[in-house]
């Protein structure tokens, strides 16, 4: 696409532009920036692109090379830029300039300062805030996919805890998300919950790897030995991918008894994740926040559906499918009182005056 004043390559769809032309006419966008005028269109072939359009104003430079866009997801377009800037590819000036400044701020602001105070002050950005939601609100106005404190999954969800009680007083089961290739990119993910008599949710253990079959059927194995769960959950069609007789093997092998229950792949992830969201709303998860692997789980539940993983997310929801068909924890019972050996019968539960009794 050629403008009067600058280049550009572009792709949208003629339904999107009809849609949003008579909005650009209506009103410039923030930035003050002027509508080129466009004196020529060549077809330049079909190629895999990136949409980089936000819900409010638009603005594109091409005089240069600017990625100018919102962060709706961590494996967006400035998402992967980011993370092969670190694996050692091209270098990029990163520009982040939230509405409200945070700690750090590039422009030396305090935290909770607004960025254009003229534009938008503190309480035309609270009003905002409230109305566009968490989700938007992280994304379009702060440069950050996600979130501090959630969406999906609330941080105020996670409790922590030091000791978990005693397994004995405990059901336990397990879910896991299997990748089936080591080279995927996918992480594979088991993951131990147990239930106390209250009905409170303990997560007991995790393991989560990029790892081969052998690999992470091993690392089963051995949490099922360990806590010896009543049930573990797994979706149907990673199982019947050529990995399941190799599992059932390994488990007689090693004297892995569990029963394995799968599940169907129904809708999308929010979807399948909404009995652990919904247990988690009510009684939240008990988490060992001093757990090597706590950190990426965090991060991963906060980021979630906009993260660019989801498999613990994945192993948890497959969990929370089957405690809707499982029991609490069993609380101790009373210890039962001494039988009488004597062969008499007492005439009275309990004693009265003017009775004796005989030493033995």
């Amino acid at each position: 696409m050629l403008f009067a004043a600058s280049c550009a390559t572009t792709a949208t769809s003629q339904l999107d532009m009809q849609k949003r032309r008579k909005q650009l006419w209506q009103s410039p966008n923030t930035s003050d920036f002027i509508l080129d005028e466009i004196v020529e269109i060549t077809p330049a072939g079909v190629d895999e692109v990136f949409d980089v359009q936000i819900a409010g104003t638009e603005n594109f430079i091409a005089n240069g090379l600017v990625s100018h866009n919102t962060r709706w997801h961590e494996d967006d377009l400035a998402g992967r830029l980011l993370e092969d800037m670190k694996a050692g590819g091209d270098s990029w000036d990163v520009i982040s300039l939230p509405a409200i400044a945070e700690e750090d701020d590039p422009l030396g602001r305090v935290p909770g300062q607004p960025l254009w105070p003229d534009w938008e002050d503190e309480e035309a950005l609270s009003r905002k805030r409230r109305a566009v939601g968490p989700r938007d609100w992280s994304a379009l106005y702060q440069q950050r996919p996600a979130p501090e404190d959630g969406d999906y999954f609330k941080v105020e969800w996670l409790k922590p805890y030091d000791i978990a009680p005693d397994p004995k007083l405990m059901r336990i089961y397990g879910g896991s998300d299997y990748a089936v290739t080591a080279d995927g990119g996918d992480y594979t993910v088991h993951a131990v919950v147990g239930l106390d008599p209250e009905g409170r949710m303990f997560l007991l253990d995790l393991w989560r790897k990029q790892a081969a079959s052998d690999e992470w059927v091993e690392a089963f194995c051995r949490l099922v030995r360990k806590w010896k769960p009543l049930g573990w959950a797994e979706e149907q069609g990673q199982i019947k991918s050529g990995v399941g007789p190799f599992l059932d093997r390994r488990q007689r092998e090693l004297q892995a008894y569990v029963f394995r229950e799968q599940f169907p792949t129904r809708g999308d992830k929010a979807i399948r994740a909404q009995s652990i969201r919904g247990r988690m709303a009510q009684e939240g998860l008990y988490v060992p926040t001093k757990a090597d692997w706590y950190p990426a789980l965090r991060s991963e539940l906060l980021a979630f559906p906009a993260g660019k993983h989801d498999d613990q997310v994945d192993a948890l929801g497959l969990v929370g499918q089957l405690l809707n068909k499982m029991s609490l924890g069993a609380v101790p019972a009373e210890p039962e009182k001494p039988k009488n050996a004597t062969g008499y019968r007492a005439m009275r539960e309990s004693a009265a005056s003017g009775d004796w009794k005989a030493s033995i």
